[in-house]
């Protein structure tokens, strides 16, 4: 944070102001051809982002009123300098994109002072030189500071509490020795997607980003183990609080899918006692799993949302019969998508025709021939609910469908 000293000191010469008058104008004329990218009017191509001419104008306007950077203004430096220690930048990489600042400003300066007034191009030097003073003092303090609370004990501490809770065993030892706080309640939430990183420096940024946007839930902490293509949060329910735990999983769940780059589906169980995690975390887990083999668009699911399928994915002597009894229609795939989509259309003809883009006899014909083959009747309520159970049996299992 600048002093009020460094803030501002006494009125620049006349010679100062004529130069920076002359560097708008040349920050103006960068401004018009910025679209039409003219490498002619610059050596420097940094200056045909407009995110840097902007910058550029902020220092011109510090150099005009005698003073250094303000706290706002270094807001864009501090947040990169985070940024870049979130990628694994080096710090010299850093410094070395904002030494090039200092010497590009410098060199606009004395371009637009066509080689007049010496006297004045040593103050705006000096002026530049103080600027370059605090954002190389801004970038260093952001850095470490945020590589600090990267490479902190915490999250491995806590990578490792929300094993041993969903292991079912007593964390409350653990807790304690390393000074972190647990809730009595939490809900599972389980999720899958993003591709899968192969490098390594890149799968730390992921990582560090994910669990950056999993430690804005605040206290008592998330407890979450994350992986290259899925995570287990445990996500806190406070005493009292206001928020809507299913609510907080969907937006936890975007905020990850933000980071990672692609759509993430979720799975999530109700806010459960601490010895009930084991299987609340099992049931979220499966869920998810369900979820993408079924084929479901990414969203946050609750058991409520897949009762069926879950339940007709369970290995017994039922499921396996339900699964085969759709075996005569794999040698007929238009069957087996009519079946579908009449089912998923509510049994209306007239819109499973519509839907396949066929004529409605050509559906009552298929629908003859699907019970012929099953010895099932799509038209009666025994059939209904076998053929159903058993299409989304075959989904539970991997399979496809139209919807």
């Amino acid at each position: 944070m600048p002093s009020d000293d460094e803030l501002r000191r006494g009125a620049p010469s006349a010679a100062v102001l004529a130069i920076l008058d002359r560097l708008d104008v040349r920050f103006d004329a960068l401004e018009r051809r910025r679209c039409s990218a003219d490498p002619g009017y610059s050596s420097h191509p940094e200056l045909l982002q407009r995110s840097t001419i902007r910058f550029f104008r902020i220092a011109s306007r510090a150099i005009r009123e005698n003073r250094t950077f303000t706290a706002d203004e270094l807001l864009p430096v501090r947040e990169g300098a985070v940024q870049a220690a979130v990628d694994g930048a080096s710090l010299s990489a850093v410094l070395h994109s904002w030494y090039r600042f200092g010497r590009i400003l410098l060199d606009e300066c004395r371009a637009a002072a066509a080689g007049e007034r010496a006297a004045a191009l040593v103050d705006i030097a000096d002026g530049v030189l103080r600027l370059q003073e605090v954002v190389t003092r801004t970038v260093v303090d952001s850095y470490e500071c945020e590589r600090v609370a990267l490479e902190g004990d915490e999250q491995p501490s806590r990578e490792l509490l929300a094993r041993l809770l969903l292991a079912g065993q007593d964390a409350d030892p653990t807790a304690r020795w390393c000074g972190i706080e647990l809730a009595d309640e939490y809900s599972v939430l389980a999720l899958s997607g993003g591709d899968v990183e192969t490098d390594a420096k890149a799968w730390r940024t992921r990582e560090a980003r994910t669990v950056r946007v999993l430690d804005a839930v605040g206290t008592p902490p998330t407890l979450a183990i994350v992986e290259p293509d899925s995570a287990t949060v445990l996500v806190p329910r406070r005493p009292g609080a206001d928020t809507d735990w299913f609510r907080l999983a969907v937006d936890l769940t975007s905020a990850v899918g933000e980071v990672v780059g692609s759509a993430v589906t979720g799975a999530v169980s109700g806010p459960v006692k601490r010895r009930e995690l084991a299987g609340a975390g099992a049931l979220a887990r499966e869920l998810v799993e369900l979820a993408r083999r079924m084929g479901r668009e990414p969203a946050v699911y609750q058991l409520k949302d897949l009762a069926l399928p879950f339940q007709l994915s369970r290995a017994t002597a039922g499921h396996h019969y339900l699964g085969d009894c759709l075996l005569p229609l794999d040698p007929f795939p238009e069957l087996m998508e009519t079946l579908d989509v009449y089912l998923h259309h509510d049994l209306d003809r007239g819109r499973t025709a519509r839907a396949l883009g066929i004529h409605p006899n050509t559906v009552n014909n298929r629908l003859g021939r699907i019970r012929d083959l099953v010895g099932l009747d799509p038209n009666c309520y025994e059939g209904i609910m076998t053929l159903g159970s058993a299409l989304e049996a075959r989904r539970a299992g991997g399979g496809t469908s139209a919807y």
